[in-house]
């Protein structure tokens, strides 16, 4: 994988120190020349970090005053990505149970069904989703793509129930900005067929949803329910301008 850009290593590096309490909730960040001086930065690389951070929710910027630290995390998704929120809701309510793990090297076909180069390196982490009510068939097949460069969260994504990329923001300090989604219809594959009990061809949803921090996927699910097991809603109000 490229290499992150400056700015994002440096504002993820900021976000970990407000967390940890050195820049606390109501204080001033240091300035632009002074960020710059001590780590040897350009004033645009320090603004564009702290322009994330504004977009992130974590501080607020004004001329005369500084940058002032309003929230310890990032503030919750809005409109266009509330699915996320959701997505988390949804793995504290199912099981995840690990099926296989593979590291694995994107190949043409696979790299244009991910959104990402020919030639990455992945951790496929293969899972199931269950109902923990009942004794019903399985939710979906996912098979979760990790940027081999956080390896390192695999082995706790069996016992996580939320969303893997907080385990690679905890490991790592690398926050995911948006998340892109598809959904569209496909045949279900001979094995998430066969992991979730049900006939290969038939009617299946597909949902590819990408994580990306400042641009880059950080990981990439790709998820196959039957056509029976999922429902998608969503509600449309009409706008207040003119």
């Amino acid at each position: 994988m490229a290499s992150r850009p400056i700015y994002a290593e440096l504002s993820d590096e900021l976000i970990r120190e407000i967390r940890g309490g050195t820049y606390p909730v109501g204080s001033l960040l240091p300035t632009e020349l002074e960020i710059a001086a001590e780590r040897r930065l350009s004033r645009a690389t320090v603004r564009s970090a702290l322009n994330r951070l504004v977009a992130l929710g974590l501080v607020t910027r004004q001329k005369g005053v500084g940058t002032r630290v309003n929230a310890a995390e990032p503030r919750p998704y809005d409109a266009s990505t509330s699915s996320l929120e959701e997505l988390a809701h949804f793995g504290r309510a199912t099981l995840r149970e690990v099926i296989s793990t593979a590291e694995i090297v994107a190949d043409d076909r696979l790299a244009r069904r991910l959104g990402c180069r020919p030639g990455s390196r992945w951790i496929d982490v293969s899972v199931i989703r269950r109902d923990p009510a009942g004794a019903a068939p399985p939710i979906c097949w996912t098979d979760n793509y990790i940027d081999a460069a956080y390896a390192g969260v695999v082995d706790e994504v069996a016992g996580h129930p939320g969303l893997i990329a907080d385990l690679i923001a905890r490991h790592y300090g690398v926050e995911v900005d948006e998340v892109r989604q598809i959904i569209r219809p496909v045949r279900l594959s001979e094995t998430a067929a066969r992991a979730t009990s049900a006939e290969a061809g038939e009617p299946a949803l597909e949902i590819v949803r990408r994580y990306l921090s400042v641009g880059r996927p950080v990981y990439i699910s790709v998820s196959q329910h039957p056509g029976d097991r999922f429902e998608y809603s969503m509600s449309l109000k009409r706008s207040g301008r003119a």
